[in-house]
């Protein structure tokens, strides 16, 4: 599975790793289980709904998800935001 960031999503998440350096880590794990397995139970992958109805998001840590739109045979990471937040 191919993973392409927006640009958005590129600034906010060195925005939020500069704050915290072990963010950094978490995120590479978990986009490794999404490229492996969409499925894989970990991320608590769910679809979005209301505004944001296209796109789905997986889990980081806490209260943190990484949203994202499915394309072709690959996804494009859009937004980094706290489950709050959506």
């Amino acid at each position: 599975m191919e993973i392409r960031t927006s640009p958005h999503f590129d600034k906010v998440l060195k925005r939020k790793i500069t704050k915290n350096i072990q963010l950094g880590e978490k995120v590479k794990k978990q986009m490794g289980l999404l490229k492996e397995d969409i499925n894989h139970p970990s991320l608590k992958l769910h679809k979005l709904t209301g505004t944001r109805s296209e796109e789905y998001s997986f889990w980081i840590e806490g209260n943190l998800r990484i949203t994202f739109i499915l394309f072709g045979k690959g996804v494009l990471l859009t937004d980094l935001i706290t489950h709050d937040e959506y």
